[in-house]
């Protein structure tokens, strides 16, 4: 291996955006000057990559930040860089907003967790998965992301569904001139449906063996990005391993200014009077950090969900109390309360399916 070039596994572009990322932001170095040199090694899978960093054959693995957790034995490996994070939330892409569309409307989304959003959105909707959708309207000859972003695209253009849902990186590369429409978390329009993206969505990171030099990557390396996987990653790792697909989890730094204004916004007065003291001046000034996690039943119409906003410097503290809070609110709504219009019964408020 060449002395000072860092060999990068890539694993071929799932369409998430990841490898695109990380190749716009080599170029924009390169462009700049910058004496950082990285050659790629391209590999079929995570599996490769691994023993490719193993057998010292790369130096860095790129993947994204679902991989990074979802990869059980990290012992010998760390994160040396987190590029910038991706715009996370997801698009619908149709010709009107969720509000507007046609009464049970057809629509395909390949997350379990969204098409529950989405029935909570539009309980009449018929939100149906990838593989319900194939089924029903036969599976393109491409079944890789390439090719199931067009066949879903033409499945819109004759009417045979009425929108289809996908990650914003799949959107902006598959390069589709249909109108899309953000799924956003509509902080500023508390009367519009609100959808928090699948936890680490929109992170790109490089990983390494433990002992690489990480500061040799600190203009790939993005501090914002970092704090907020740090925060998610604390959430996600707390919680029990049931059922974490279908948990929302958001971590964001944010303003007081703007904080402030939203709350305004919104007439949130407890939020207004955790940030100002009794002359109407802000106590801490600084960056905040905003956690905003939630879970969704089967048919979208119950929601548990928790929101803090803490000092930045205090984050890994709020997450744990999350943790706790997460726990405690769970075992209440799982319990089974005596119906008051049949004593003889039990319900439940909440049912994950």
């Amino acid at each position: 291996m060449t002395e000072g070039v860092f060999r990068v596994a890539l694993q071929p572009e799932d369409g998430s955006g990841t490898v695109d990322q990380y190749l716009r932001r080599k170029t924009a170095l390169k462009n700049k000057g910058s004496e950082l040199i990285l050659e790629e090694l391209e590999v079929p899978d995570m599996d490769a990559a691994m023993a490719a960093l193993v057998k010292t054959e790369a130096d860095i693995i790129l993947m994204s930040g679902i991989e990074w957790a979802d990869i059980e034995e990290k012992d010998g490996l760390k994160i040396a860089a987190v590029l910038p994070r991706r715009e996370p939330t997801w698009v619908l892409i149709s010709d009107d907003k969720p509000e507007y569309l046609p009464r049970r409307s057809i629509i395909i989304c390949p997350h379990r967790l969204v098409r529950r959003q989405m029935r909570r959105a539009r309980r009449d909707a018929h939100t149906m998965s990838l593989e319900d959708a194939k089924e029903k309207f036969g599976a393109p000859e491409d079944d890789t992301w390439s090719g199931l972003v067009p066949w879903m695209s033409e499945l819109l253009g004759k009417g045979d569904i009425d929108a289809f849902i996908i990650d914003r990186g799949r959107w902006e590369l598959a390069g589709i001139r249909n109108r899309r429409h953000t799924l956003g978390m509509q902080r500023n329009q508390r009367d519009r449906a609100h959808f928090i993206p699948p936890t680490f969505s929109g992170f790109t990171l490089l990983v390494s063996r433990s002992g690489f030099p990480s500061g040799q990557l600190s203009n790939l390396h993005d501090r914002v990005s970092e704090s907020a996987l740090k925060t998610e990653y604390n959430l996600w790792d707390g919680i029990s391993h049931e059922n974490r697909n279908l948990i929302a989890i958001h971590a964001e730094q944010r303003g007081v200014g703007a904080i402030l204004r939203e709350a305004e916004q919104n007439e949130d007065l407890q939020l207004q009077e955790s940030l100002l003291d009794i002359e109407g001046r802000v106590m801490t000034g600084g960056t905040r950090i905003e956690i905003r996690m939630e879970t969704l039943s089967a048919n979208g119409w119950r929601t548990v969900g928790l929101e803090r906003t803490s000092p930045l410097d205090f984050a890994y503290e709020e997450s744990i109390r999350m943790i706790v809070e997460w726990k405690d609110l769970m075992e209440v709504v799982a319990e089974q309360h005596f119906d008051p219009e049949n004593p003889e019964s039990k319900s439940q408020f909440f049912k994950w399916s």
